[in-house]
């Protein structure tokens, strides 16, 4: 623990967060760079180099068996992994080398089975007028796993064609490792697809997204559609998906420039992720029960960027921590949405049996905003919100640590044991302090998920 500086005059920051690590546009041949441990072992038990070699190598693949991709560069290579393995011993297909297999055009690869793992590939010079996902877990796949591939869209073409680098169908399926860099044309990044009658259970681990690229409409609006993860459709929002994204690095993911996360299922985990320098926020949009926790969000002084929004019943929100945000509104560090009484299942739900609990605030532009609406038939107010334990503090005296806003019942919020420091209260009067209180520096966490997040060979 250390004690937050007075925030009073003369007032300094509380810590230094240490700079971003700079990954997005380095290339590795221009500068010298430390040997890593290889991600993987080299050794397998037989060395493809075309669809054809690999399918025969699969069909005779027995679980445990190794196939590995001989290294070089390839154009347009469809490649589809039909088998079986075992959960103590799946059928594995990798890259000769970590990411000494370059494919580039219309390639991809889709694996349909269970216990099958693919890792260890990069994607560059996308051809992005061509509809489809660059990785596919497909329907009816369970137990399968991506892991320590890149893919880059720095050198492909803007496009209003609208493609997923990644789609998972299926069950218990796993991406991980894996460094997504400069998607340029429409479409959520990474889709969980829900299918009837099936709870898809997928890990989305130590991955490293960035996404500064916005493509706008003809009026100068950004398209919706540009999230870097969606878990669910509107129309399936209602059940229960129970995915779990945790040990994520979210940098300058601006997309749509509203949400970098969209949930629209129920039962969904974000634990342990960095938001950082991205102009949107994680947006629980539809669905109930899910929880947000030990999240970092981090604004490194960029306008617009946003931390949590909700929407809908019995989410919990703790032990997060919210640093310097500059958005507003909807992109407060922590936005309840106003509801619709009327609600359609792509519309607003009403913020029920939330628990926000436990969270830090430090220096954002606007803390909690409370009964947030911006369409007309926006009027249900939260109902049974539960605000405790957090810590908000405020160093300068435009910043709104709490904004109650006009028409909210006096019983929608339970206050308990905040601890509010500066700033300036509106739509409600809540006790305050005059001591800046003392809270954990977060430095070691966020630098532990951003060495931890990506491919990294």
């Amino acid at each position: 623990m250390f004690l937050a500086l007075a925030l009073a005059a003369g007032c300094q920051k509380p810590f230094v967060i240490p700079d971003p690590v700079e990954r997005p546009d380095k290339d590795k041949n221009e500068e010298t760079v430390d040997p890593v441990q290889p991600v993987y072992p080299s050794e397998g038990d037989v060395t493809v180099s075309d669809t054809e070699s690999l399918k025969t190598a699969l069909a005779e693949a027995k679980p445990g068996t190794v196939i590995l991709w001989a290294d070089g560069t390839y154009e347009n290579v469809v490649i589809k992994m039909q088998a079986s393995g075992e959960e103590s011993a799946p059928i594995i297909l990798r890259a000769q080398t970590p990411g000494g297999v370059v494919f580039k055009g219309v390639s991809s690869i889709t694996l349909q089975g269970s216990n099958l793992v693919a890792e260890g590939f990069s994607f560059t010079d996308l051809d992005t007028s061509v509809k489809g996902s660059v990785l596919t877990f497909a329907k009816g796949s369970s137990s399968c796993r991506i892991s320590y591939c890149k893919i880059d869209g720095k050198s492909s073409k803007a496009s209003d064609v609208d493609t997923k680098w990644v789609s998972m169908y299926g069950t218990r399926n796993e991406i991980s490792h894996c460094t997504f860099l400069e998607k340029k044309n429409m479409g959520c990044l990474l889709v969980v697809w829900m299918e009837k009658d099936i709870i898809p259970e997928h890990r989305i681990l130590n991955n490293y997204f960035y996404r500064p690229y916005t493509l706008y409409d003809d009026k100068g609006k950004a398209r919706n559609g540009q999230e870097s993860i969606r878990i669910g459709t509107s129309d399936f929002s209602m059940s229960p998906a129970r995915c779990l994204v945790k040990g994520n690095h979210f940098y300058r993911c601006h997309g749509e420039r509203a949400e970098i996360i969209s949930n629209k299922s129920c039962f969904n985990v974000y634990e342990d992720n960095l938001f950082e320098e991205g102009e949107g926020s994680l947006t629980l949009r539809h669905g109930n029960d899910c929880e947000v926790r030990r999240n970092y969000f981090l604004s490194g002084g960029k306008s617009g960027v946003g931390g949590v929004r909700i929407i809908g019943e019995r989410h919990l929100v703790e032990n997060n921590v919210f640093l310097n945000l500059t958005g507003t509104e909807y992109k407060a560090a922590l936005c309840v949405v106003k509801g619709e009484s009327a609600a359609a299942l792509n519309g607003y739900w009403t913020a029920k049996d939330c628990i926000v609990r436990n969270n830090l605030f430090v220096d954002c532009r606007q803390g909690f905003v409370i009964n947030y609406g911006a369409r007309d038939t926006q009027d249900s107010a939260p109902e049974n919100l539960r605000v405790s334990g957090n810590k908000i503090i405020s160093s300068k005296t435009y910043m709104i640590p709490v904004n109650v806003l006009e028409g909210t019942p006096a019983t929608a919020v339970k206050w308990d044991g905040n601890i509010i420091y500066g700033g300036s209260l509106k739509g409600v009067s809540l006790e305050t302090v005059k001591t800046a209180p003392e809270y954990e520096d977060p430095a070691a966490a966020i630098s532990g998920i951003r060495e931890n997040a990506g491919a990294r060979w």
